[in-house]
């Protein structure tokens, strides 16, 4: 049987279902909701979901008069309506109590997950199921009070648990033996090997000493001094940076969130919150390739996701959200094209605006990370089997209040420099001392450039001068009267003549005294370098 197309939307009233179901046999299309269970038959279609509140019963049977809107009124105002021309079944469902929301109505696969009480019903008789994800409201409130975390401290350790196939990994640790059953597949994929015989602090040790190893001082100095295109990336706007931003599924993501396994996870409360450490890590790569490529995706963006995630790469598990972000700076110094502090501290901020825009958004963004690997190819795709997917259906149960709450506490964590243990506080002082020396030395240069035109100038005064003289002797032999006036008034000349050029010669030494001081002060500081 197919799962239709569907949608639901509410007001205080009712509940409406709108369901897509083009090639449905009208007069063989079955409708029934009682209490939370809402069931549509008609062939070649089944759809069944659990809903968050009570509504009343009614059970009908669509016919063939229903090929042209009309209403079936049972109990009140209750319709259904078959609109041809769209091939659509519009159901009105009255609430039982009115004015009552229902949250989470565009988890689809959520919705499409079977109860715990009719999995009951149909395995083993005589075992009753004493709390189910759908009790009332008072006791939802009570369990989500006695899960609330403090993000920023370190309240676990993770645990030493094996299967007989060796550790476990993957999401909520539930898998073993995929990397020995897949070793080629993997080893391209991952920077991990034989995951199966190292535990949590084996591969976090492994991890610190392979980026310690792969940190480059060059290349983070090359992108610390570049001026153009790295102040650009951190100044984008991105779409969660704006007011307007969607949070609304669209048609292709809501078939991905129909055609998703339907799963309910045994999650305890240590385990939830390695999750959502998880999610954080993935989230900070997953923006960090958003700002980068200004949400142009290419085949590229699949590797970078994984290499920036140590959940992904490491099979990692963080105990604190400070562990967590110090972990996603590190990587995002040490892989990708773009190696810059105010880059990595703004993707943070980054992850924050997603978390702030609530669960439907951050599931946009995995369902984008689950599209990515799937078309990125080398068999990346064995991450969504690993991590991806289960995220994807699991996020849709987490109270909305969580990624509020995470979101006011990864704004309080600062990571320093220091903290990073790559010595760029150190590389960065001395970059600045170098750019110094380079420009004294600069400086020098344009001196001693200066020093040779004045050299110049000098010579070019003095052959004119011998010029001028042959000249004033030639006129003195043609008339003697000349001469003795101009005997008379050349000494005047002559004496200002050579006052201001003895001014001028004081003034070019003394330039020419101090240049060179300078020039033998740099070369005493070349010598002593």
């Amino acid at each position: 049987m197919l799962t239709p197309a569907f949608k639901l939307s509410q007001d205080d009233d009712y509940l409406f279902v709108d369901i897509k179901a083009p090639h449905a046999k009208v007069s063989e299309t079955e409708i029934d909701f009682f209490d939370r269970q809402f069931r549509f038959y008609s062939k070649p279609y089944f759809l069944r979901y659990c809903l968050f509140g009570v509504i009343l019963n009614l059970t009908f049977t669509v016919s063939c008069r229903l090929a042209l809107p009309g209403r079936v009124i049972q109990n009140g105002d209750e319709c259904v309506k078959w609109i041809a021309d769209k091939n659509v079944f519009h159901v009105k469902v009255p609430k039982v109590c009115q004015g009552q929301h229902f949250e989470g109505l565009d988890m689809i696969t959520k919705l499409l997950t079977v109860s715990d009480e009719m999995k009951a019903k149909r395995t083993v008789p005589g075992i009753e199921v004493v709390s189910t994800e759908y009790h009332d409201e008072v006791e939802q409130e009570r369990v989500e009070e006695e899960e609330d975390f403090n993000w920023l401290q370190t309240e676990w350790s993770e645990k030493d648990d094996k299967s007989l196939l060796g550790e476990y990994y993957g999401f909520a640790s539930k898998y073993a033996g995929v990397f020995a059953r897949m070793a080629d597949e993997l080893a391209c994929l991952v920077d991990i090997r034989e995951p199966e015989k190292k535990s949590i602090a084996q591969r976090r040790q492994e991890r610190h000493e392979i980026e310690n190893k792969h940190f480059s001082d060059d290349h983070y100095l090359a992108d610390l001094h570049e001026e153009t295109e790295i102040p650009t990336l951190i100044a984008t706007k991105l779409c969660w940076d704006t007011l307007d931003c969607s949070t609304e599924f669209t048609d292709d993501e809501k078939f991905k969130l129909k055609n998703l396994p339907w799963k309910q996870y045994l999650i305890d409360k240590n385990m939830k919150y390695h999750l959502v450490m998880g999610m954080v890590d993935i989230l900070y790569a997953f923006a960090y390739e958003t700002r980068v490529t200004e949400g142009e995706y290419s085949v590229e963006s699949g590797w970078t996701i994984t290499k920036l995630s140590s959940t992904l790469c490491w099979l990692e598990l963080f105990n604190s959200l400070q562990e967590t972000v110090v972990a996603c700076v590190r990587r995002s110094l040490c892989y990708p094209l773009h190696r810059n502090w105010q880059l990595s501290i703004k993707i943070i901020q980054d992850v924050i605006k997603i978390l702030e825009k609530g669960r439907s958004f951050v599931l946009k963004c995995f369902l984008r990370i689950h599209s990515i690997f799937n078309e990125s190819g080398e068999s990346r795709y064995i991450l969504n089997d690993l991590y991806i997917t289960d995220y994807c259906v699991w996020l849709q149960t987490v109270k909305t209040t969580t990624f509020s709450s995470l979101a006011e506490a990864l704004k309080k964590v600062n990571v320093a420099k220091d903290e990073v243990n790559f010595d760029i506080d150190i590389l960065e002082v001395a970059s600045k001392s170098v750019l110094n020396d380079e420009k004294e030395y600069v400086d020098n240069e344009e001196n001693i450039q200066l020093l040779r035109a004045m050299n110049v100038k000098k010579q070019n005064r003095h052959t004119n001068e011998e010029s001028s003289e042959e000249e004033s002797e030639e006129s003195l032999e043609e008339s003697s009267e000349s001469e003795n006036e101009d005997d008379s008034e050349a000494p005047t000349s002559n004496d200002e003549e050579s006052s201001s050029e003895s001014e001028d010669s004081s003034t070019e030494d003394e330039t020419e005294e101090s240049i060179c001081l300078n020039t033998d002060k740099h070369k005493r500081s070349e010598r002593i370098r």
